[in-house]
């Protein structure tokens, strides 16, 4: 199996934690709320409307500006516009459970890869000075999930292994708390509340694919600002 590999079945394994009824605590310091003002419901729509509209506002009052600044973080902020649009909506209908790959080695208990629910995805691009910064907002209708499919991007973004993924999973942020990702701290992770049923979660994190990551833009600042961004959805 590949290096490749391995890394995305440690992302299944650990989104797979969740289905298993693993306890989602956290340490995170400070709390973020939205006061349920969102549903699954109303993402999912949003979402869909920005799948067929080109936009570059971000919905829901994000103002990832103001977020910085508050965090202390400066540089200037500007959508990253590509082929006419910096925020883009998407939604699926879910997966069944599906047979693990050839050769891939799974708990007995896990004789298939467990099944995903439906979810809403809304993305906002920008640039902080020379860095490129997303805003990801995730809702499933399902408790508990948001985090855990979140996890492969989490991972990417985070530069994290497969021992930072595991502890980050384990101890991912409750409702109302946001976390920042182990190593080079380059993803904040906030969990809110929603009106109604589901979960919902939203990240703030580094474009690290293609440059080196910034330490101004990681870390309690990011943090912080992941924070406020939660506190602002309405």
């Amino acid at each position: 199996m590949t290096a490749a590999q391995r890394r995305r079945l440690a992302a299944v394994f650990a989104a797979a934690g969740i289905t298993l009824g693993a306890a989602a605590c956290s340490s995170s310091t400070g709390t973020a709320t939205s006061g349920g003002a969102l549903s699954y419901d109303r993402v999912r729509s949003t979402a869909l409307d920005l799948f067929k509209t080109k936009s570059s506002t971000c919905p829901f009052g994000l103002d990832l500006g103001k977020a910085l600044t508050g965090a202390g973080i400066t540089g200037a902020v500007a959508p990253a516009v590509t082929d006419g649009r910096s925020v883009r909506g998407n939604a699926g209908d879910g997966l069944p459970a599906q047979p693990w790959p050839s050769g891939a080695t799974h708990p007995p208990s896990m004789p298939e890869q467990p099944a995903t629910p439906p979810h809403a995805e809304i993305t906002c691009s920008y640039t902080v000075g020379p860095s490129t910064v997303g805003i990801d907002l995730l809702a499933v209708p399902k408790n508990d999930y948001a985090v855990s499919l979140m996890l492969p991007s989490v991972q990417a973004a985070g530069l994290l292994d497969v021992d930072q993924l595991s502890r980050f999973s384990t101890d991912r942020p409750a409702v109302g708390q946001t976390r920042i990702t182990p190593g080079k701290g380059t993803v904040a992770v906030a969990r809110i509340a929603v009106e109604g049923e589901g979960d919902l979660a939203l990240t703030l994190a580094q474009d690290t694919h293609d440059a080196d990551p910034d330490p101004a833009l990681a870390g309690e600042p990011l943090r912080k600002a992941a924070e406020s961004l939660a506190a602002q959805l309405h």
